[in-house]
């Protein structure tokens, strides 16, 4: 990746030093000792931290821009605000127009999101930026303006996993197919790609096929380290009905993969949760997690098991150190203690795709129902990370359906400001009367109490 010379001369985070000596000290005082079968061979010797790094990144192409919209005022429920648009997307029709992935919160405020159009050949993936101090949502450019794609070959009709912040100010977002059915590895498609955006010096750059001819549902990453954990699945075996495909660890540094494991056993491909200490855990299906530490580059099972099949979304930890997870089959909420241990903590009503931590640490928040077609209430709710208590913040639906006309669905996209004052919130809605609520994406803003 050659992230090195001199320090950018444009803002990024900072008190990247204090914050790596931290997690160290942290990964020394609470290590924990995880027992179980080991991983696949390493590719590289443990990459260690990147705090001697020089943010100097190699140059991409300029975003390419396009429409934007600036959010108005939805009304206001029991003192909370709520401001909205329905993302400005390309006048073609997609197979729908959908949300699948998590977006980012910037150090500056801006919010980093993408929407796609779920088709197969020649599908397509466009970023956006949210600007709090404009209250204007942008689209930054699509994915097939960057990479080498041949027209009919497969594209790109999807980012399903998260939008991860590196170690430079730097984001990264993997691509997925649209759909799977008929897939050829044929043309220009090898696999999904790894985009890099550069939301400062607003660029982007083209990464590289992270596993090849397998697409990449799930992906998160640990900053500090430099590193990205992603999930890559088979779609030929998915085509079938088997969800088949390795962990795999990227080094953003050296732009290469240092770690990928067998295919199997693998359950979920759909959130990886990384711990206080760095170690990223993923599903091996019957409640089991798979530990990946980053000291030293291999895998081990965790000892013990959530309370469901297999874990769908995480928060970032708590200033404790508390994780809080939700799982599928049945779908409940969980906490991974510092020690290692599993803890249940209620359960949401219906499926929950995402969890979000509240500044403090204190509450997370969720949105029930992440399909969304059979509700008609979409609902903020706040949870107590001690007792699981659980409260409505506010019903997003009337809202959405009077100021938009548009009926909402459910969530794949939920974050937090920097201040903790406000949540962001992508929606996949369809028109009133429509019976699945897809075929538009709707960004709104949730003004906290």
């Amino acid at each position: 990746m050659g992230i090195s010379g001199r320090a950018p001369d444009f803002p990024r985070p900072i008190l990247w030093g204090a914050v790596l000596v931290a997690a160290l000290v942290v990964g020394l005082v609470l290590g924990l000792a995880i027992s179980g079968g080991s991983g696949s061979e390493t590719t590289q010797p443990n990459p260690g931290f990147v705090a001697d790094v020089e943010c100097d990144l190699p140059p991409g192409q300029p975003f390419v821009g396009g429409p934007s919209v600036e959010l108005v005022d939805l009304g206001e429920v029991d003192g909370v605000r709520v401001e909205g648009a329905a993302y400005p997307r390309p006048d073609y029709p997609g197979d729908p127009w959908s949300q699948w992935g998590q977006g980012l919160v910037l150090a500056d405020g801006r919010v980093l999101s993408a929407i796609g159009d779920q088709l197969g050949r020649d599908g397509n993936s466009y970023f956006y930026e949210y600007d709090p101090t404009t209250g204007v949502l942008a689209m930054l450019g699509d994915v097939l303006s960057y990479v080498e794609h041949e027209p009919g070959s497969w594209g790109y009709g999807k980012v399903h996993g998260r939008i991860v912040a590196g170690p430079c100010g730097e984001v990264y977002a993997s691509t997925y197919w649209g759909r799977s059915r008929d897939l050829e590895f044929s043309g220009s498609y090898r696999g999904d790609v790894l985009i890099r955006l550069d939301p400062y010096a607003r660029t982007v750059s083209v990464v590289d096929v992270l596993v090849e001819e397998h697409g990449v549902p799930s992906l998160t990453g640990d900053p500090s380290r430099g590193l990205l954990y992603g999930e890559a699945i088979d779609p030929l075996l998915k085509q079938q009905d088997i969800d088949q495909g390795p962990f795999f660890v990227y080094d953003v540094v050296r732009e290469e993969k240092i770690f990928e494991s067998p295919p199997t056993p693998h359950v979920g491909f759909r959130n990886i949760l990384i711990d206080a200490q760095g170690r990223a855990y993923y599903s091996l299906g019957g409640g089991e997690l798979a530990v990946y530490d980053p000291e030293t580059n291999q895998v081990q099972t965790h000892p013990y098991r959530m309370p469901g099949d297999w874990l769908r979304a995480s928060t970032k930890p708590t200033p404790d150190g508390r994780v809080i997870g939700v799982t599928r089959d049945p779908d409940t909420f969980f906490v991974l203690t510092p020690s290692g241990k599993i803890e249940p903590l209620g359960a949401p009503p219906y499926y929950t795709s995402v969890v979000v931590l509240a500044t403090g640490g204190e509450s997370f928040y969720y949105i029930p129902d992440a399909h969304g077609s059979n509700r008609t209430e979409v609902s903020l709710t706040r949870v107590d990370t001690t007792t699981g208590e659980q409260t409505v913040v506010v019903d997003l639906a009337p809202l959405v359906e009077a100021g938009l006309g548009l009926r909402p669905g459910g969530t794949f996209n939920l974050s937090v400001s920097p201040e903790g004052d406000r949540l962001y919130v992508g929606l996949n809605s369809g028109a009133l009367d429509a019976e699945d609520p897809f075929g538009e994406v709707v960004f709104l803003v949730v003004y906290l109490p």
